[in-house]
């Protein structure tokens, strides 16, 4: 994976949160529905935070990060 891709993902993972949190404030979703976005979303953007940040670093080896 290149750090293109991880900050891709990453940024839609933020994006869902925003998205979510913006729909129920607004009244258009109810709560569970965002809070479930946020249960799958959030895991997403802190890892592949984690993988964007290891890639600007420039090693080859990316440790266990904890996933």
């Amino acid at each position: 994976m290149r750090r293109e891709t991880a900050f891709k993902v990453m940024s839609a993972a933020a994006l869902a949160c925003i998205a979510a949190w913006t729909a129920m404030i607004a009244g258009w979703i109810p709560a569970f529905a965002a809070m479930a976005v946020f249960i799958v979303a959030f895991p997403v953007f802190v890892i592949f935070l984690a993988l964007w940040w290891m890639y600007s670093q420039g090693k080859e080896d990316i440790p266990f990060i904890g996933y």
